[in-house]
């Protein structure tokens, strides 16, 4: 099923040991550095970026997420709606850029955004846990990725308004030379999954269609620097796997990610990028779907000990029921690759962000080229 070398080479994953120890993919180091590699870092997906927004929401009764979601994270950051144990993929990615963490939820600002936002630098985190690329998925549980979209151009017009409207062209090059981050689709599949209303092919002509569109948006409003994260192997979360009476990964899910990501999803962007009527544009696809499956191929030389089970909650594989205030907590979150039902841990989000960012091309981890050649240009200063 796989179209990357998995774990079963061991060659392979001898290197993949090297780079995370190279890389510190198993720890969360600030940078000593004040300089980043980007202005800023706008953020677009689910719950996998998502650092807060789900809980201002109204009426969303899931959020605020209560301890013992967030028990690794300072003091003064828990909780925070992430749904880890501590930081998550968006942290992960902007501490590789030179950030400390993912810039702050759309949805904490106040009506008067910090001089640093308006003047384009730090970025914006709009991700919202239960989205996905269909306004349907998640509804009136999230926010749909057309409206976090609309509250990225929402923010561009603040910038150009706080500019006096003379510094729009610094403005737009300040965003040509940002990195819009996008973690999106697993929520469209769960959701599909429960159902099957519809052949998959028109599934992912639906998502095709919407995903471009944002991207169109994106584009229209200055965006020039996508970085997406594909969809990760679903049928291998402990929610999945405990419907299998041995515990094993859901195939048929896994294959519905996969042949996105292959035939959909990596296509989509070549195109995107080769329109010639939208210039500048440059890409990685970052593959969790490949990362997961390395890791669970093979998770001692990845560094873990559980794969299966999450390290938060009850019962059977840690989701009868799942993460809760008093259930279960593994003591040694970094041995696990999942902390609940359906999200990764600390870990896993920092050694998956190391490979995206630095592992070669020819190892599968990002394409056509990795996240550190995305933005090996840096930026302009003004």
């Amino acid at each position: 099923m796989a179209w990357v070398r998995v774990a079963k080479d061991k060659g392979l994953m001898a290197l993949v040991v090297v780079l995370l120890v190279m890389c510190g993919g198993g720890s969360v180091v600030t940078p000593a550095a004040a300089a980043t590699l980007v202005p800023a870092v706008y953020v677009f997906g689910d719950s996998t970026v998502d650092v807060g927004n789900n809980q201002y929401l109204p009426g969303n009764v899931l959020y605020p997420l209560p301890l013992p979601y967030g028990i690794d994270l300072p003091h003064d950051l828990r909780p925070t709606g992430r749904a880890s144990n501590g930081y998550n993929v968006a942290d992960a990615i902007s501490r590789l850029l030179g950030f400390n963490m993912s810039p702050p939820a759309y949805q904490s600002l106040t009506p008067e955004m910090s001089d640093q936002i308006l003047s384009g630098f730090g970025g914006v985190n709009y991700a919202s846990g239960d989205s996905g690329i269909l306004n349907k998925t998640g509804l009136n549980r999230s926010m749909p990725m057309t409206q976090q979209v609309a509250f990225f151009a929402a923010t561009k017009s603040k910038m150009i308004e706080y500019s006096g409207g003379e510094g729009s062209v610094a403005i737009d090059k300040l965003l040509s030379e940002s990195l819009f981050l996008i973690s999106s689709g697993g929520n469209d599949m769960f959701e599909y999954l429960q159902s099957f209303p519809t052949p998959e092919p028109f599934l992912y002509s639906r998502l095709l269609s919407n995903y471009r569109k944002h991207l169109n948006t994106l584009y229209d409003n200055g965006a020039r620097r996508f970085g997406i994260v594909d969809v990760p192997p679903i049928g291998c979360v402990p929610a999945l796997r405990n419907r299998s009476l041995t515990g094993e990964c859901m195939d048929f899910a896994n294959d519905l990610a996969e042949n996105f990501n292959k035939n959909w999803l990596a296509v989509m962007m070549k195109n995107f990028a080769a329109d010639t009527a939208r210039s500048g544009i440059t890409y990685s696809v970052g593959s969790s779907f490949n990362l997961l499956t390395n890791f669970t191929a093979d998770p001692v030389a990845a560094g873990f000990s559980e794969v299966a089970s999450a390290c938060c909650g009850d019962g059977r594989l840690g989701v009868n029921p799942w993460c809760h205030p008093g259930g279960v907590v593994c003591n040694n979150r970094t041995d696990h690759l999942y902390w609940d039902g359906a999200h990764s841990t600390e870990a896993t989000a920092n050694k998956g962000a190391a490979l995206i960012f630095d592992a070669p091309v020819d190892m599968g981890f990002a394409a056509p080229i990795n996240f550190r050649q995305l933005v090996s240009d840096g930026f302009s200063s003004f």
